[in-house]
């Protein structure tokens, strides 16, 4: 997270409304063009997602099949590497990566996860970052 060009200030209740972004970490209401701070966990669903697998969770040959796989949420754990990961850490992941922003995880419900717990308690135990 490096670029904040397109970062702006929200007021409390305000959408945006600028589709604007890297396609493959867009929520599907960016795509719509209405959308508030909850587009944001969705993109870190996808990051988490790129950092436990190495693969992105949409993706395509065009961005059609980009956009249509995101509006739908269509993605998997198939990748091998996914069998390494913590039950949590998928949890997580399906519960930032929901279509509907009402329904999707706010960041506050995130960070509550029992993931990061987990994460804490084998830090201290085993001084290494679990997947």
């Amino acid at each position: 997270m490096i670029d904040f060009g397109l970062s702006k200030r929200q007021k409390k209740g305000e959408k945006l409304h600028n589709v604007a972004g890297t396609p493959y970490y867009m929520a599907p209401e960016v795509l719509d063009g209405d959308y508030d701070n909850k587009c944001d966990v969705w993109s870190l669903g996808v990051l988490l997602y790129v950092l436990m697998s190495g693969y992105l969770p949409f993706q395509g040959a065009n961005r059609g099949e980009v956009f249509a796989k995101i509006k739908k949420a269509k993605y998997h754990f198939e990748h091998v590497e996914f069998k390494s990961c913590s039950p949590l850490v998928l949890d997580l992941v399906n519960k930032l990566l929901v279509v509907d922003p009402k329904k999707r995880f706010s960041a506050d419900e995130a960070l509550k996860h029992p993931w990061f717990a987990q994460i804490e308690k084998e830090c201290h135990s085993h001084n290494h970052m679990p997947r």
